[in-house]
């Protein structure tokens, strides 16, 4: 695979007729993600429900469908600024095979989830290399993908959203880019879906009128394919438009400056680098090599290459709209918030194969291409290991220590109903900042029998809390 390839249209005719899947590799991606993630969940989870969990699906999602009320319009209904039908789904199967409501149950789902996200990465981005390459890159995938920098949506079951969309957003645009009708059916499937899972799928039209554009600067012409596929696209994002919702007391989050959204928007561009604002250029340099030597006609797209590109676009344009929607939000100040990190990471994978592409392109100046590039990835791998570490000491080390500690304090209030349990404990101790609504939860008869085994030790768990302690070592 070289940049003096064929032309992007023929990419994906050529992926599609593929003799083989080629999955060994992103097999692997996806069990290191995943067993790495129910590791984490074993050590650091707790069945206690966080924060929008108890009004959402404590005090409306499941008391409605034990009474009967629970409609499929009512799970398409918005939650803040998303809709999360597919997470509500899930949800309400596992309580429903449950019998119970078990926030440990939906972390693992969320884990093998994760792993399915990495794994389809791995494959769509390495199907085009030989075995070493495909290998190559499902390893630079998980390893990316390892749940420490995402611990929030590693350990809050009601994040499984992040993950739906994630995996819709990849399986849009890598369908779409393929040169089958099938192909492209699915990944118009999969943009619908994208939309039900979270905000951030209404951004994948844009990702596919970027990529068609830049494919049609490869041409130097405009086809017919062109303006119907970009009709379609304007389609989508027309959806997306009647879908959004708009929360008055969110106002006061949103950025009052564009330098406001500047400042989120280059914290996030540079990540893993956060603190360092530079770093969101020299990230994302090669893809913008790229970019810029397609727009100069100096170069050809590689395979897979327009697939890469649209993944990069769509995770700078998520980066883009939380800053806008969120930069005066006190996470945005003091940082960049851990749940943001599945969205972010795919900016530094997508550069990570743009610099191996440059190399492979480089020809009689490989060697200094090689060498810059190791430097790149060098300057990657340290930022990504100082994030990891900030997380470790700041979250998952103290609650390694003491585990129990979400699942005593909460015990000690359902017992007590004294908010002063909670006094002086840290934010993540602390199961929602208005405890009526835990107490409302505690206290609704329609639950009764149904609430995490930690908040009813004298019933018996259920079959799916059974199994999750078992795997994790519990009974």
């Amino acid at each position: 695979m070289t940049g003096t390839g064929k032309a992007s249209d023929e990419c994906g005719a050529a992926a599609a007729g593929a003799t083989g899947l080629h999955l060994g590799a992103p097999v692997g991606a996806f069990l290191l993600v995943a067993l790495a993630q129910l590791l984490l969940v074993a050590g650091a989870g707790t069945d206690i429900p966080f924060y929008d969990q108890w009004n959402v699906e404590g005090q409306w999602l499941y008391p409605r469908w034990r009474e009967g009320q629970l409609t499929p319009l009512d799970l398409l209904a918005a939650h803040n600024e998303h809709r999360i039908f597919w997470t509500h789904l899930l949800n309400l199967g596992l309580f429903a095979a449950n019998g119970q409501w078990d926030p440990l149950v939906q972390q693992a789902s969320g884990a093998l989830l994760h792993g399915l996200v990495a794994g389809l990465l791995a494959w769509l981005m390495g199907r085009e290399w030989g075995a070493m390459g495909r290998w190559l890159t499902a390893a630079g995938v998980a390893l990316a993908f390892l749940p420490l920098a995402g611990w929030h949506n590693a350990l809050w079951g009601f994040q499984s959203q992040v993950y739906f969309v994630l995996l819709f957003a990849l399986l849009a645009i890598g369908g779409w880019d393929g040169g089958r009708t099938r192909s492209r059916l699915v990944g118009l499937a999969a943009a619908g879906a994208a939309l039900l899972a979270m905000g951030a799928g209404a951004l994948v039209p844009l990702a596919w009128l970027a990529g068609r554009a830049m494919q049609v600067v490869d041409r130097r012409r405009l086809k017919q394919s062109d303006v119907n596929r970009a009709l379609i696209a304007l389609a989508v994002l027309g959806v997306a438009w009647a879908l959004r919702v708009r929360v008055p007391e969110h106002e006061a989050l949103e950025a009052a400056a564009w330098t406001q959204v500047v400042q989120a928007a280059v914290r996030m561009l540079a990540w893993p680098h956060v603190d360092q604002p530079a770093a969101a250029l020299v990230l994302n340099l090669p893809l913008l090599i790229l970019v810029v030597g397609r727009l100069t006609g100096r170069r050809r797209p590689a395979h897979v290459e327009n697939f890469v590109l649209q993944v990069g676009i769509w995770a700078a344009l998520v980066a883009l709209a939380a800053a806008w929607m969120r930069g005066s939000g006190p996470e945005f100040v003091a940082g960049v918030p851990s749940r943001y990190a599945d969205f972010l990471l795919l900016l530094p994978i997508a550069n990570a194969w743009a610099a191996v592409q440059l190399i492979r392109e480089a020809a009689a100046r490989r060697r200094l291409v090689a060498s810059l590039g190791a430097a790149w990835g060098v300057f990657l791998l340290v930022g990504w290991i100082g994030l990891s570490a900030q997380m470790w000491r700041g979250v998952i080390g103290p609650r390694l220590r003491d585990r129990a500690a979400p699942e005593r304090l909460a015990r000690e209030f359902q017992l007590t109903r004294d908010p002063a349990v909670f006094a002086g404990q840290p934010r993540l101790l602390v199961p929602h900042p208005n405890l009526a609504s835990v107490t409302a939860v505690l206290d609704d008869p329609r639950l009764a029998g149904g609430l995490p085994p930690s908040l009813q030790p004298e019933k018996p768990a259920g079959p799916l809390s059974r199994l999750v302690r078992v795997c994790f070592g519990e009974d």
